[in-house]
């Protein structure tokens, strides 16, 4: 996870109402570490075993999730749907946990970013997402689903989600190096637009913001209706 990835989700828990959470996949727990107020109600679940932490469960997402309906104030998705098979599974089963209004929480990378697609133009893979030669073993970290921000949205609308927010992350120096192609993919998509309808417009004026285009990773929060 990028640094600047994790200061975006840091900050938006920071800010948040405290409830009941749960991160899956988990990892090490390091979100775990940055609740720091003592009324977040932690749970963890992974593909494996992690027995340092309460309320820990072991969970894959290809699979269905051992919890009740309607049971979480927060789902947080963490660098976790780009190595699993299903998505559409997962975000129904993100649904089905979470209490009304309840958020979830998710971070990918960013297949829609300025390298991403001219990498995609040169080899056919997105950045971050090589060629398979093999499907990885069970807890290979490799990157085998990469999700567009669009499908990604309209995916969880299809589910019963609206998009809460795209969150801000902070673009690094180095990355403004691509700031003339960014500005020239802008112009060109501005002009398709002209004739489009309002929605085609609002959809797709988002996937060129500079958030999107000069960021390797996402960041987005989902409500449940």
């Amino acid at each position: 996870m990028q640094p600047e990835v994790r200061q975006a989700i840091v900050g938006y828990f920071t800010d948040a109402k405290p409830g009941k959470i749960l991160d899956i996949p988990s990892g090490n727990c390091w979100l775990f570490h940055e609740l720091t107020s003592g009324a977040w109600e932690y749970f963890s679940a992974d593909l494996f075993t992690n027995a340092s932490i309460r309320n820990f469960q072991r969970a894959d997402l290809n699979e269905p999730l051992a919890y009740d309906d309607d049971v979480f104030d927060y789902v947080a998705c963490l660098e976790g749907l780009e190595h699993i098979e299903n998505t559409h599974h997962a975000l129904r089963e993100f649904y089905r946990i979470l209490k009304k209004d309840g958020i979830l929480l998710i971070s990918t990378p960013n297949p829609l970013n300025i390298k991403s697609r001219l990498r995609f133009l040169l080899f056919g893979t997105f950045y971050g997402f090589p060629h398979l030669v093999r499907m990885p073993a069970a807890g290979e970290h490799l990157h085998i689903s990469p999700i567009n921000l669009s499908f990604l949205i309209s995916f969880a609308e299809r589910y019963g989600f609206v998009l809460d927010r795209i969150h801000r992350v902070r673009i690094t120096v180095k990355m403004y190096r691509f700031i003339i192609h960014c500005w020239m993919l802008k112009l060109y998509t501005l002009v398709k637009l002209l004739f489009k309808d309002h929605e085609s417009r609002r959809v797709m004026e988002r996937l060129v913001t500079l958030n999107v285009l000069l960021n390797d990773g996402i960041v987005v929060s989902l409500r449940k209706q």
